[in-house]
């Protein structure tokens, strides 16, 4: 008798087999100049959070810019931290004049797969937060002042930050 398939039927048993497909991972990032590269001054900061269905074909985020002075807008970069790396998911923006951003700035807004637009991380969302896992991903904020990112942060599995 194989113990996981029991252990995995006897889960489905209890919980339902929806709650099974509804599994989820959160990954987060926390936003900063000091993260930038180069680094940025700045009093801005920010936090982004992002959850992912089980199959990874979607997720559902939020992203928080503190002290913002006229961003113009935010992306999925590829690259691993100290690293300047392609724009593969757009997550806000863009709006060439900014905004000012003090506080919640997204949310409950949905990436799928078909929001990837450089498979430089791999071409599916799947692809893309397996790249995270190992530090391959980070979420950048763009201003007006700093064109290149004025906050940014690696995308880890909630806990790892």
């Amino acid at each position: 008798m194989n113990l996981s398939v029991t252990a995995t039927a006897l889960v489905v048993a209890i919980l339902g087999a929806s709650s099974i497909a509804d599994a989820q991972e959160v990954f987060r990032a926390r936003l900063s100049g000091d993260n930038q590269v180069p680094v940025v001054a700045t009093n801005s900061g920010g936090r982004f959070q992002i959850v992912v269905n089980n199959g990874a074909t979607a997720g559902e985020y939020t992203l928080r810019v503190d002290s913002g002075v006229r961003i113009t807008q935010a992306h999925f970069h590829c690259g691993a931290a100290g690293v300047n790396g392609p724009v593969i998911v757009f997550l806000a923006g863009f709006h060439a004049a900014g905004w000012d951003v003090d506080g919640q700035w997204v949310s409950n807004a949905t990436i799928t797969d078909a929001n990837v637009v450089n498979t430089a991380c791999g071409a599916t969302l799947a692809e893309i937060f397996q790249q995270a896992r190992t530090g391959n991903v980070y979420v950048n904020v763009h201003s007006v002042a700093h064109p290149g990112g004025v906050v940014r942060g690696q995308l880890q599995v909630s806990g790892d930050d």
